[in-house]
């Protein structure tokens, strides 16, 4: 008869009535009322027992797996079985030139350490924030001056903590005691006992290679209660230190993104003990991050195991570097054969920081010589580009009913307005950022019910500085889409803001006219007098139609100046290559509300409805 029960249900009534089902084919309970006895109570205790032990069961299990678990501790547990750690908060980092002044002083050494630990101050936003310098460093005295150059500064502040080894505990474990601790500033130093000043630095552990039961490394992990804690190794992978030695462990616990974009320090300490004092800085505070989330391990362990710590296809590259540095808003990598024109034995990497706009040499240098170094193979050559940004400038055009809304025609442009700005941020600014035509358009029409309908006509545009020295004016602008050609080869393709020749104070543009037998076209330089264009440059660059690519030289402003590029692209869907980025430039938004008459007016008011033109 147990046959008869089904097992298959988690929801609680119907485990209730199989229950009832199954009671009711026995013969002791023919006729008998289930839900006006106490046999109902019975049957809600059973029922409530099997949902609860299937809902336990079902949570367990879920938890057992990567993409299902909820847990962060169980989602770190799983990664940890990929060999992946998760990042830590990350301090903001700077980069300053300090000078220590000593004319005045009457002993003078010649020589200077700037120790680990120096602290400056700075202000972002108007909240105070210490930065601390990472390693020690000396300089020699030159003209009654020390000089260091191009020191790296943290924000946070130090903290030391001290423990016992004892090998009486299996698996000993070092906590580190703050959840904001930026392990990437962590140092692991072992002494043989409390009256001994000589230590012994381990390094972290990356790979097996190389490591014996000599090796001195440590081992990093985040624990269940979401602190990091090192160990050490067996005596077989790794040393193990001896009962008694003592583990010290300094570190910077930190603020994390809050102090980027610091750009002004000023000394706390002393340096050696004089305080003339001067600090200039070189780039401003970047790279501080928050701790990884938990669905970011969910989607970087598996890439990062995928890799194997090696750099053989174009996902790996971008796996490790994610792993290993963190001032990354968007990435895109691709080997030398996708390249335009292809370059083999090259891997190509283009980063878009979280602070600015491009890295800074040392950043790239960081990437290439310490993060991908003994990764890569050898015979690819790693290049850092920086992204290539196509700015696009948009004429909205909507019609809307305004019986069907409290706002007036200024308030919706600023409702339109705002549906585009947050387009731009969840859409755009990244390398698989597609500008999607028809996506827009339904957010717009979306952003208010009175809108009736939407038209958005995009252009793109790059901006050059030109100098007034013709031999720095050479160019190569790549856009993301083919040009449009009206058919009439005599119509500019490209249009351009104003700019002066020297010797002539008229406004001076940029046009094209076409290449007999070509689909290219020559770039010239021109005014209008008397209402009509006059070639003044005949030849200032090309233009590659198909391929979206302009180039400009041959020209010279009168003044130093940024010109503006414009063009109309072939398609209404922009979607960027390699290192390509799309923006809209809210500037560069004008938006057209108009009264829809049909919608105010119904048939009557078609007499005076107008379309918006395909071409501005």
């Amino acid at each position: 008869m147990a046959t008869n029960l089904k097992v298959t249900e988690l929801d609680f009534d119907q485990i209730k009535t199989n229950l009832k089902n199954f009671l009711k084919t026995q013969s002791e309970f023919n006729d008998y009322d289930f839900d006006g006895s106490g046999m109902s109570v019975l049957l809600d205790v059973l029922a409530y027992n099997t949902h609860y032990n299937a809902m336990n069961a079902h949570f367990s299990l879920n938890e057992a797996f990567l993409d299902s678990a909820q847990i962060r501790g169980n989602v770190v547990t799983r990664a940890k079985l990929l060999g992946y750690i998760p990042r830590s908060i990350l301090s903001a980092r700077a980069t300053v030139n300090i000078v220590v002044n000593v004319a005045e002083e009457s002993s003078v050494p010649t020589t200077l350490t700037l120790s680990r630990g120096t602290k400056f101050n700075t202000l972002v936003g108007g909240e105070e924030f210490q930065f601390v310098v990472l390693d020690n460093h000396t300089a020699t005295i030159s003209d009654n001056t020390f000089t260091f150059s191009n020191i790296s500064i943290a924000e946070g502040t130090f903290k030391t903590l001290k423990y016992r080894v004892d090998n009486d505990i299996e698996n000993q474990k070092f906590q580190i005691s703050d959840k904001d601790a930026d392990t990437s500033t962590l140092r692991v130093r072992v002494q043989d006992n409390e009256e001994s000043t000589a230590f012994d630095i381990y390094t972290q552990f990356e790979s097996l290679k190389n490591v014996n039961s000599e090796t001195k490394t440590y081992y990093l992990q985040e624990n269940s209660n979401e602190f990091f804690e090192i160990y050490f190794g067996d005596g077989v992978t790794g040393y193990k230190p001896i009962n008694n030695n003592i583990v010290t462990l300094d570190y910077i616990f930190t603020n994390g993104k809050d102090a980027n974009n610091a750009n002004t320090f000023t000394k706390v300490d002393n340096i050696g003990g004089f305080s003339n004092i001067a600090v200039t800085t070189v780039s401003a505070a970047a790279g501080g991050v928050d701790s990884e989330t938990t669905e970011s391990i969910r989607f970087n362990a598996p890439l990062t195991f995928t890799s194997q710590n090696r750099a053989v296809t174009s996902d790996d590259y971008s796996a490790i570097i994610k792993k290993s540095f963190t001032n990354i808003d968007s990435i895109s990598t691709w080997g030398g054969e996708d390249n335009d024109p292809p370059d083999y034995g090259k891997a190509y990497i283009a980063i878009k920081p979280l602070t600015s706009t491009v890295l800074t040499d040392t950043e790239k240098s960081e990437i290439k010589d310490t993060i991908l170094k003994g990764k890569n193979v050898v015979s690819i050559t790693p290049e850092i580009l920086d992204p290539n940004f196509t700015y696009l400038e948009l004429d909205v055009f909507f019609k809307y009913n305004p019986n069907l809304t409290d706002r007036s025609s200024s308030d919706l442009q600023s409702v339109v307005r705002d549906t585009i700005s947050d387009y731009n941020f969840n859409n755009l600014n990244k390398f698989d950022g597609v500008f999607r035509h028809s996506q827009l358009l339904k957010s717009i029409d979306n952003a208010d019910p009175s809108i009736q309908n939407s038209t958005v006509r995009p252009r793109m545009f790059q901006n050059v500085a030109a100098t007034t020295n013709q031999s720095t004016n050479n160019f190569n602008l790549t856009f993301t889409s083919p040009f449009y050609q009206s058919g009439d080869s005599t119509k500019h393709i490209l249009s351009s803001t104003a700019f002066k020749i020297s010797g002539d104070t008229e406004d001076h543009f940029f046009g094209d006219v076409p290449i007999s037998g070509s689909t290219k076209r020559t770039v010239i330089v021109y005014k209008v007098v008397s209402g009509a264009n006059v070639t003044v440059i005949p030849s200032a660059g090309e233009i590659d139609v198909d391929k979206g690519t302009i180039t400009l030289n041959s020209f010279a402003p009168s003044t130093n100046t940024t010109i503006r590029i414009s063009v109309v692209p072939n398609s209404l869907d922009l979607a960027p290559k390699r290192d390509q980025l799309l923006s809209i430039d809210q500037q560069r938004v004008t938006i057209t509300p108009e009264v829809d008459t049909i919608s105010v007016s119904g048939s009557a008011g078609s007499i005076t409805y107008t379309t918006t033109p395909r071409l501005k």
